[in-house]
């Protein structure tokens, strides 16, 4: 998991009961913890960006180092919310937006009384039960911020992501992409620039170094046909962009990946049977 912290242990997990006709002794995070407050009940308020933000069953709170947890409550509806704090070791690094949601409620509350439970069960192993947690976690999270970006993107622009998704492989002309979203060649840098955060070019190279891991991770193809299904005609421009993007030859790249899937193609390749074979 590339985006998985250095991880050391789960510090507590609690299904916290804020008490009525009070606020909670809110804390400020400090190094070393990442907090997640996952409302499951009632309604409270945390100070987001210098203003004072209502949460309410659902919404998805990732408080790293600086940050303060949940400060008010409703004192006639107190809030509940899954309480998990974290020991990481790469302090302050914000992996997804602070506030996200998970909007089905009842398996907000079912997840909430499965971990409990694994979690206080001394037969579970706890590092499961932290990977566990974490990744669902995270990837609610994210769930979260790539439908909120998908319901934003313009269909002009989802036009134009579909189709470099879909034939990256191929040359592409911007003068082609833009007229797809029946823009201007400017315009299409400046909504790429504002939305992808990257220009059309880059995002093109980065859909195909995505194409280009999974089949090295995943196949025995040789590089040189990977580099053409990529679309690069000479296999050493391939292996510049690969290194430029990764970090590593497209062959370190192979190894580090897929040990697995090379170990098990050997041992499942039919015996020698020639004559005098060993």
């Amino acid at each position: 998991m590339a985006d998985f912290p250095l991880t050391h242990r789960i510090v507590n997990l609690v299904h916290y009961h804020q008490a009525p006709n009070c606020h909670p002794n809110s804390a400020i995070i400090p190094a070393g913890l990442e907090i997640v407050e996952l409302v499951t009940a009632g309604r409270g308020w945390i100070e987001h960006e210098g203003d004072p933000l209502e949460v309410v069953p659902g919404d998805l709170l990732w408080h790293v180092a600086g940050d303060q947890t949940i400060g008010r409550s409703d004192f006639t509806a107190p809030y509940r919310c899954l309480a998990v704090r974290f020991e990481v070791a790469d302090t302050g690094r914000r992996r997804v937006p602070r506030v996200s949601r998970w909007p089905e409620i009842d398996v907000v509350r079912g997840f909430t009384r499965e971990v409990v439970e694994q979690y206080v069960d001394e037969q579970f192993d706890r590092h499961v039960v932290l990977l566990y947690v974490y990744s669902r976690l995270l990837l609610q999270a994210r769930r979260h911020h790539h439908r909120q970006w998908a319901s934003e993107t313009s269909p002009g622009l989802q036009r134009v992501l579909t189709a470099i998704d879909s034939t990256y492989a191929e040359p592409l002309r911007l003068q082609e992409l833009a007229a797809l979203a029946g823009w201007s060649v400017p315009h299409l840098h400046a909504v790429f620039r504002d939305r992808v955060g990257v220009s059309p070019h880059q995002f093109l190279i980065q859909r195909r170094m995505q194409a280009a891991k999974e089949w090295l991770a995943s196949t025995d193809r040789p590089v040189k046909q990977i580099a053409s299904d990529c679309g690069y005609s000479h296999e050493a421009s391939f292996c510049r962009q690969f290194r430029r993007a990764t970090g590593l030859t497209p062959g370190t790249y192979r190894r580090q990946n897929a040990s697995y899937l090379t170990a098990h193609t050997r041992q499942s390749r039919p015996p020698d049977t020639t004559p005098g074979t060993p």
